[in-house]
């Protein structure tokens, strides 16, 4: 009998694996855009029934935040793939999509898409990890393991607003990372205007406070809507500057799959800006850091 019920659920596993959307299966190398850095965009990236029934299944506030009761306005909250792939209250089709976006499988698409703009960012890290960028070994984030990469993916909410804000304004992703990625799970009930994310073009050599860009620094070049069922990758670097645009009161969380390619050493390192830039630009350094959450 026990071997009858593996069996049944090996089969009913390999039937929801079929059924799980490859984010990055069907876009060719030609669809990556180059300006102002690497990146690809698209909305309707799911066939819609499927889509609805992921966006069905999404989690609650309560069960992301574990019924804290002490969140914000305009959070980040999230839950990972580890916590995500050990928690039987997540429908077995998004414990597959965590699955495989985490996985070996999904980083060969990733380097088929990438990694030459990889290459033209990170000249050097190839031989420092020692290994092409498409053997690097894979391992889920907060996993143990040799990995050259760690792979995450995480429900994610921003909780409801309270008054009108960014969640974050611009800046580039942690210096460890090298690929980042969004798809937008936007709650129908949603009204708000905002949360779109932004991608900035530099007006000059890249300098930060920390990781965040001083707005005299970089100019909108380009916007892609938080709307349900859209996707957004880049590769993560200097030039890769990015934020969310203001939101407005809303009961509504913001909702999104955050996908990160983190590696044991760091990318890049941002280049900060002076002592005396630190004084003379002070409320805009003191506004930068305003919003520092995560």
């Amino acid at each position: 009998m026990s071997h009858i019920q593996s069996s049944e659920s090996s089969m009913f596993a390999a039937v929801v694996a079929s059924r799980t959307p490859k984010l990055l299966s069907d876009i060719q190398p030609s669809d990556v855009v180059t300006e102002p850095y690497a990146h690809y965009a698209r909305a309707d990236v799911v066939p819609a029934p499927l889509y609805e029934e992921l966006a069905a299944g999404f989690p609650s506030l309560a069960v992301i935040v574990n019924e804290r009761a002490d969140i914000g306005s305009n959070e980040a909250v999230r839950m990972t793939a580890k916590q995500v792939l050990g928690d039987r209250r997540i429908s077995p089709l998004w414990r597959e999509f965590f699955e495989y976006h985490t996985s070996a499988d999904y980083w060969r698409d990733v380097t088929r898409l990438f990694a030459t703009h990889f290459r033209r960012e990170f000249p050097d890290l190839e031989e420092k990890v020692g290994r092409a960028y498409e053997d690097w070994r894979v391992v889920p984030r907060g996993f143990a393991g040799e990995a050259d990469v760690r792979l995450d993916c995480q429900f994610v909410m921003n909780t409801p607003v309270t008054h009108k804000s960014s969640v974050k304004t611009a800046h580039v992703d942690l210096c460890d990372k090298i690929f980042s990625a969004l798809f937008y799970m936007r709650d129908p009930r949603d009204q708000s205007q905002g949360g779109d994310l932004d991608l900035y073009d530099w007006r000059r050599k890249p300098r930060f406070v920390k990781h965040r860009a001083l707005n005299r620094d970089v100019e909108l070049v380009k916007t892609v809507p938080y709307r349900a069922n859209s996707y957004v990758c880049f590769v993560n670097s200097a030039e890769a500057v990015h934020g969310v645009s203001p939101r407005d009161t809303t009961d509504v969380p913001r909702r999104y799959i955050n996908f990160i390619a983190e590696l044991p050493v760091k990318a890049f390192e941002p280049k900060q800006i002076g002592r005396l830039q630190r004084f003379w630009y002070a409320s805009e350094v003191d506004l930068a850091l305003g919003d520092d959450k995560y």
